[in-house]
Formats: C-alpha cells, sequence, structure tokens
C-alpha cells in the first residue's frame, strides 16, 4: 500500500492553489569552453557536414559576450556573469540584448 499524508495547511495552500516552493533569485546556467570545443546538438541522421554547415554553429553564449565586448565601449569591466544581469541572451538568433 502506497500513501502520502497532507496536513491541514498543506491542504489549505493546495486548495487556494498557492505556490508551494520558490526559486530566488533565478539561476542562469552559463557555459565555458574551451576554443573550438563547445557542444553542438544534432540528430543521430544527421552527418557531420550537415551539422557543421548550420549558421551560427560556432557561436555560444560565451563568444558571443567576448563579441559583444569587442563591438561595444559602453560594458566595459563587466564580468561574463555579470554581463548576464544587464543582458539577456537570446537563444533564437544567437545574441545578447539588453534587459
Amino acid at each position: 500500500m502506497d500513501g502520502h499524508f497532507i496536513g491541514p495547511i498543506e491542504a489549505c495552500w493546495k486548495i487556494f492553489e498557492f505556490n508551494m516552493h520558490g526559486e530566488s533569485p533565478a539561476v542562469q546556467r552559463l557555459p565555458i569552453h574551451l576554443p573550438n570545443e563547445h557542444y553542438v546538438n544534432f540528430y543521430a541522421h544527421q552527418t557531420v557536414n550537415k551539422v557543421l554547415a548550420r549558421q551560427n554553429v560556432e557561436k555560444t553564449q560565451l563568444t558571443a559576450w567576448f563579441d559583444y565586448n569587442s563591438a561595444h565601449d559602453d560594458i566595459l569591466g563587466l564580468t561574463y556573469w555579470q554581463f548576464s544581469q544587464h543582458y539577456t541572451w537570446n537563444a533564437k538568433d544567437k545574441s545578447w540584448h539588453p534587459r
């Protein structure tokens, strides 16, 4: 027999649909990699040439941060993790945008 006991306080929280847990502050994973050693996602049926021919396959969050730093003088002095507090990563076009 498998069972679970819910106390009166937990039952009230569930009835009124309050959040049962929270995450604060939000955590974002910032990938770090050596040059030309980043992860590339692909399907098993794809050939290596087809995967490498995709647009922006070599672009990652880290390399885009380096590119943004070299092109803009307004963010000098921000480290990689501090940069993510002021900019958001758009995974679709693989670029950083101001918050």
